[in-house]
């Protein structure tokens, strides 16, 4: 994100306030709006929607708003993301000239948005995406046996993963001899070093165009 600072507050406060109000359907009006203020659906999806969903977890923090008007406007928010994604062009699982990553949401990880943000954000950079969801060393198995990646993501909410995170990155290593190049987002970076020691990572950063050229993934 390029910083709050740079975004249009009414908007931000706006897409709050349809993401936590009780009128369904209200997240459409959103459209209008964004376009009418000249913001790209690119900026839309990666910076907006972060910092509504960011306002959104500190309103809970503080006892603002209760745990089911959370899950509901995060729920929205994710429902606005999907319907911004058919507006962005890259496809879901490999470009013919394009690099191709693999993006995992580990077992035991609830919050998905983030991971979706970063998928559009790389798609929208002509890197091609396949997400998974807790995915066992069979599904991880089958993934390598039928598609070649160029990296993987993972993204960790919290050093309470860190262990999972682990067996992730030594599977995919086993998994490619070697070949994979993994990086590691999330929450996680607060503690990055202890992370980088503990998963054995390549990467652990919330940068993705750190991501991109560490990799050469375009």
């Amino acid at each position: 994100m390029n910083g709050v600072a740079e975004l249009q507050t009414v908007l931000v406060n706006r897409m709050v306030e349809l993401a936590t109000g009780p009128e369904l359907g209200a997240m459409d009006l959103l459209f209008d709006e964004f376009r009418a203020a000249h913001v790209p659906v690119e900026e839309m999806a990666t910076h907006y929607i972060p910092e509504a969903a960011r306002q959104i977890g500190a309103a809970w923090d503080s006892d603002r708003i209760g745990f089911a008007q959370v899950t509901i406007a995060i729920s929205r928010l994710q429902e606005l993301l999907h319907a911004l994604q058919t507006l962005v062009t890259a496809d879901s699982v490999g470009c013919a000239n394009g690099a191709t990553v693999l993006l995992i949401v580990p077992p035991g990880e609830q919050h998905t948005l983030g991971a979706l943000i970063v998928a559009m954000e790389l798609r929208r950079r002509g890197v091609s995406v396949r997400i998974v969801f807790a995915p066992g060393l069979s599904d991880l198995s089958r993934l390598m046996a039928t598609t070649r990646f160029d990296a993987a993501l993972i993204t960790v909410g919290s050093m309470d993963r860190v262990e999972i995170c682990a067996k992730l990155v030594k599977t995919l290593s086993s998994l490619t001899k070697g070949r994979m190049r993994v990086a590691i987002g999330g929450a996680i970076v607060s503690q990055r070093a202890e992370a980088l020691a503990r998963t054995g990572a390549d990467l652990v950063t919330n940068d993705l165009s750190l991501v991109i050229s560490e990799f050469s993934l375009v």
